[in-house]
């Protein structure tokens, strides 16, 4: 059972997954005043988009509203600690998180300007034939980057309640 519980996991959280939700993410971080996303920032992708929860909240949140509106759902009633959750998870997404990035400079959805430490999309254009669940995961990540692009390193941080 182990095995294939692993499996399943590894099946969609797995690196090319990855590349494409942290590639949506710089696209929209991009997307507003065509500034490229601050590189420590995408080890906070993939632990706020691949846990179910936190992706709904984003998704239910208008992209208006803001991300400091997604901290207020989340600290809202019994939802206190899934904030707190958010900093040990990047420790452990580290590996999966190195693993994406370079699959997505590999397949040229993004570079990182190694001088600056910014990442910047090397395109934008959605691909086509993505599946309705893959499509929901790269829709709250582009989301997520609007919203960072919003906001200050030192605010992402307070909010999320993460160091860099």
């Amino acid at each position: 059972m182990s095995s294939k519980l692993n499996r399943e996991i590894y099946l969609v959280q797995n690196p090319s997954i990855g590349a494409a939700i942290l590639w949506r993410f710089i696209c929209g971080y991009y997307s507003q005043e065509n500034k490229a996303a601050p590189f420590p920032l995408l080890f906070l992708v993939l632990p706020i988009i691949f846990r179910q929860d936190l992706c709904e909240v984003i998704k239910s949140t208008q992209k208006k509203s803001g991300f400091t509106k997604v901290s207020e759902k989340l600290f809202s009633g019994r939802k206190n600690d899934q904030l707190y959750y958010i900093h040990n998870a990047a420790e452990q997404y580290k590996q999966l998180t190195l693993s994406s990035i370079s699959i997505g400079m590999s397949a040229k959805l993004f570079i990182i300007d190694t001088k600056t430490a910014l990442v910047l999309p090397l395109t934008q254009s959605n691909k086509t034939g993505i599946t309705q669940s893959a499509k929901y995961l790269l829709d709250a990540s582009e989301k997520l980057g609007v919203w960072c692009s919003e906001l200050t390193l030192h605010e992402i941080s307070t909010l999320l309640k993460v160091r860099f």
